[in-house]
């Protein structure tokens, strides 16, 4: 199957179209406008199959926020609202918050606190508006992290937010302190927002359909709501998705038909859409859950977010590590980007998440970060449409093969090897509640089959065999469905992004530092007590001890502790036994 080479034109215009509706949040008319207008322009390319499956969102369009100077000066100053504000009017002196004392007060009630942007896209933010709600200010403003810039981000999930939080340019910011810095200032906010609990957002879907040689599906997509225009995030990933769609239909109009089926998908509700942990991702996680027979036959997912942004974003290809070496095989012929880093696995910034962790191989290309991220100018004019058209044809070249060739491009062992070092690492941890060191065994043990298995791959790509490598292909894929169902979030190092294999494993250096400060607790006299004694002696008003009561804490740390070690075992159990299965299988394979 042939392919010619992606459009950029077609994905300038698309581009455009597509920020042309604004601001498409979550539930919105705007986002509505552009899943209409992607449908549409896949029914003119003739797909016979595409559908807008809905589902519920938390809905919260902001129409206007309004920032005025009212003392020294009159002025009014462009705002941008954060996520989850509610309509509110607020009016006071403004105080850059680092210079109050770091406690609640009742001078706080009537102010209006002042921030800078801080180091971190995220956290900074979400930490400045925590410490502004303990203080008890009535609002809050944050300048933007640089020049001209309005940023937003969603900074608190699991409902509204407790005062309005609003963000002006660093230029008006600077403006504002230096007012500050000379004497009182009087500000007022005032917002307008339009709530709905309960709203629907879509997700779009292009079905084509393959030859009928192979039950297995390909994903390719990307998200369509955006914060602003959004032109890199995320308008250009969307029109890169739709441009594929555009070139393997009539490819397949010609009767080029891919072996497997590709599902064109573009997601609502990325940016925001739930009162959940899972604010973000809203419509990739309802096709997740809505379609999992579809997902279940899913051989890998391609996702785009965030292309075209120009330096100093960092390009990325992140791949699971079953696919890394086929996504650094892949070479673009157009477009370019001036460097490209590769990642594994993909963490949990965008769409292809709950497809990841339900196990599928993933692909993921995205430009991060940008100081335009999230901001007004993420617009048309901005963007570096090289590095848009590059992203275009590297995921046109890795549906290409995916789509249709006989042996998938998935390396077994490379997972395997990163489980050996993970393995190792918490085997030999002071203080591990489990032997590890068969685990490592069986594991070590599935890797020297490598190379039998490699030149077993080579032979029947050679026979092509239909029976013989479809009974491979299913073997590879369930595998890796069972290795990346092991992935997750990581707390080491805490930041944000960060993830990887057997992240539940994790908790054994959090049972280690529990049962440290259990068996140092315990040195203390009074822990010693039986709780009989215990619930006796605190009852007696003439205890005569200097008592702590630590006693039922203690309980609860030690009830933590051994559910902890449970997991611990559970998820142990559970790889031996994967391991186990794939060792059975690896060797009738072979042996066959």
């Amino acid at each position: 199957m042939t392919q010619e080479n992606t459009s950029v034109d077609e994905i300038r215009k698309t581009v455009q179209h597509l920020c042309d509706f604004g601001q498409k949040v979550a539930g919105t008319e705007a986002e509505v406008q552009a899943a209409n207008y992607l449908y549409d322009c896949l029914k003119g390319f003739g797909f016979s199959k595409v559908e807008k499956q809905a589902f519920d969102v938390h809905g919260w369009n902001p129409r206007s926020s309004t920032v005025k100077i009212i003392e020294p000066v009159q002025k009014e100053v462009e705002s941008a609202l954060f996520p989850y504000c509610k309509s509110e009017s607020v009016e006071g002196p403004v105080v850059p918050i680092e210079r109050r004392e770091d406690d609640s007060s009742p001078d706080n009630k009537g102010l209006i606190a002042y921030a800078d942007w801080g180091n971190d896209v995220y956290l900074s933010v979400r930490a400045t508006y925590f410490r502004a709600v303990k203080l008890e200010y009535k609002g809050l403003i944050v300048a933007g992290p640089q020049d001209d810039l309005l940023k937003i981000v969603v900074i608190a999930c699991g409902g509204l937010l407790k005062i309005p939080v609003v963000c002006i340019t660093k230029e008006e910011g600077d403006s504002l302190r230096s007012m500050m810095d000379k004497g009182e200032v009087t500000v007022s906010i005032e917002t307008d927002v339009e709530i709905s609990e309960k709203s629907q957002s879509h997700n779009v879907v292009a079905i084509l359909e393959g030859d009928g040689t192979s039950e297995h599906e390909i994903v390719v997509g990307a998200h369509y709501d955006s914060w602003f225009q959004g032109a890199a995030d995320n308008c250009a990933p969307a029109a890169t998705i739709l441009e594929l769609a555009r070139l393997f239909h009539a490819k397949a109009k010609e009767g080029q038909l891919p072996k497997r089926t590709i599902r064109f998908l573009f997601y609502g509700a990325e940016e925001s859409g739930s009162n959940d942990f899972y604010f973000w991702l809203v419509g990739s996680q309802a096709y997740v859950r809505d379609n999992q027979d579809s997902v279940a036959k899913t051989a890998a997912v391609l996702s785009l977010d965030s292309t075209g942004y120009t330096h100093p974003a960092t390009d990325h290809i992140d791949a699971t590590t079953d696919v890394l070496d086929f996504a650094k095989s892949l070479r673009a012929d157009e477009g370019k980007v001036p460097s490209l880093t590769y990642g594994t696995p993909p963490s949990y910034g965008s769409d292809h998440w709950f497809f990841e962790i339900s196990g599928v191989p993933t692909i993921y290309g995205v430009a991060f970060t940008s100081p335009l991220y999230h901001t007004q100018k993420d617009i048309p004019e901005n963007l570096d449409f090289n590095a848009v058209h590059f992203y275009a044809e590297y995921m046109k070249k890795a549906l290409l093969h995916l789509s249709s060739c006989n042996l998938l491009p998935i390396d077994i062992f490379a997972p395997l090897e990163r489980f050996e070092q993970i393995l190792s690492k918490y085997s030999g941890m002071e203080g591990n509640p489990v032997d590890l060191k068969p685990l490592v065994e069986e594991v070590k043990h599935l890797i020297k089959r490598r190379s039998s298995f490699r030149k077993l791959l080579a032979s029947a790509e050679q026979d092509n065999n239909p029976e013989h490598l479809a009974s491979i292909n299913q073997f590879l894929l369930k595998a890796v469905y069972g290795f990346n169902r092991t992935i997750g979030f990581t707390t080491r190092p805490f930041e944000t992004y960060t993830s990887d294999y057997l992240s539940r494993l994790e908790m054994i250096e959090d049972y280690v530092h529990l049962n440290k400060s259990i068996t140092s607790l315990r040195q203390i006299p009074i822990a010693t007590f039986d709780s009989v004694t215990v619930k006796r002696m605190e009852s007696q008003s003439d205890n005569p001890y200097n008592w702590l009561r630590i006693h039922d804490s203690l309980a609860n740390l030690e009830q933590e502790r051994a559910r902890i070690k449970n997991e611990i075992q559970d998820e142990i159990a559970s790889l031996s036994e994967l391991i186990s299965n794939l060792m059975e299988e690896i060797d009738k394979i072979i042996d066959t």
